[in-house]
């Protein structure tokens, strides 16, 4: 009697703790992809800006294209602030990975590494 509540209770922890790994695992999938760029800003900046275009451009081709938001801080303020708001970004520009819930998974700003982020999205099975 003892030993079949022991496996019982085994049997129990084995079942919820798998549950609580898959429901940690949906939670940190990957929904959505922010871009934030400028068309417009010093030479220095456009031109990490203008390499980071292109890199995007390699990168969110496909199926990966839909979980792309791109938005240009130059033309669209407002819906840039919330973001540069929302997560301290501070340079341009800047590109988010965040789970289904809108929570932050990985952050880049600046210079850009085309093998990093395919690297992440690999990770995050994408």
């Amino acid at each position: 009697m003892v030993l079949k509540t022991l496996l019982l209770f085994v049997l129990l922890l084995l079942l919820v703790g798998s549950n609580v790994t898959v429901s940690q695992a949906e939670q940190r999938q990957l929904g959505q992809v922010v871009y934030i760029t400028v068309s417009k800003a010093c030479s220095c900046t456009l031109e990490r800006c203008q390499a980071g275009d292109i890199i995007i451009g390699n990168v969110f081709t496909g199926s990966r294209k839909e979980l792309l938001k791109r938005i240009d801080y130059s033309t669209n303020k407002e819906d840039a602030r919330v973001y540069l708001k929302q997560y301290g970004i501070t340079q341009a520009p800047a590109l988010l990975f965040l789970d289904t819930q809108g929570k932050l998974l990985w952050m880049a700003l600046g210079e850009l590494s085309e093998k990093e982020i395919q690297d992440k999205l690999r990770i995050l099975g994408n």
